[in-house]
């Protein structure tokens, strides 16, 4: 990553239409390879995505889902990062199940220490998106108070301010423990 987070705020207009274009991106990809397609964002409060800090936890993210692919004997046929201002984003083309990735995906986001602020969609180049009711895993929970996250987000339970806070305690914490 060789230029700087532009933190700047961004619309609901461009979060709109960056997600649209990261959809157009991974149907592509799907057509293209006819391999499972995983899309990595980020669960990102606030007005400003593409920061210095997010730009860590999405490097940490691609780290540990390279690992993750090579543990398990994938071959991994292409990766994307990129940098809009929306906030970091990757994809990954990997030969394997899609049901079996997103098992391990599932796992990732409920186990590592930065993995709740991981958002990992698998997508299957016959069924499309995996969800995880679909390979009986639990709905991801709020990183806050532990209830269902589509929950609090829609309600807007927690403020964007304890969001930040509760954001960077965990960030500040897995990165502390990294220099050790």
């Amino acid at each position: 990553m060789t230029n700087k987070a532009s933190n700047v705020k961004v619309s609901l207009e461009q979060i709109l239409a960056s997600r649209e274009q990261r959809a157009n991106r991974q149907q592509a990809w799907l057509f293209q390879s006819e391999q499972t397609v995983v899309s990595v964002t980020l669960v990102w409060p606030g007005e400003r995505k593409d920061t210095e800090l997010a730009r860590q936890v999405m490097a940490v993210a691609n780290e540990t889902l390279g690992a993750l692919f090579r543990a398990h004997h994938w071959t991994v046929s292409r990766h994307q990062a990129l940098q809009p201002v929306t906030g970091p984003e990757a994809l990954w083309s990997v030969a394997a199940p899609a049901w079996m990735i997103k098992h391990v995906t599932a796992h990732l986001e409920d186990t590592h220490a930065l993995g709740r602020l991981w958002d990992i969609d698998v997508l299957c180049p016959k069924a499309g998106l995996v969800k995880r009711d679909a390979i009986q895993q639990p709905m991801r929970r709020c990183f806050i108070c532990d209830e269902p996250a589509h929950a609090c987000s829609r309600a807007r339970r927690h403020s964007p301010a304890e969001l930040a806070r509760v954001i960077e305690e965990m960030t500040s914490d897995y990165f502390a423990c990294q220099a050790v």
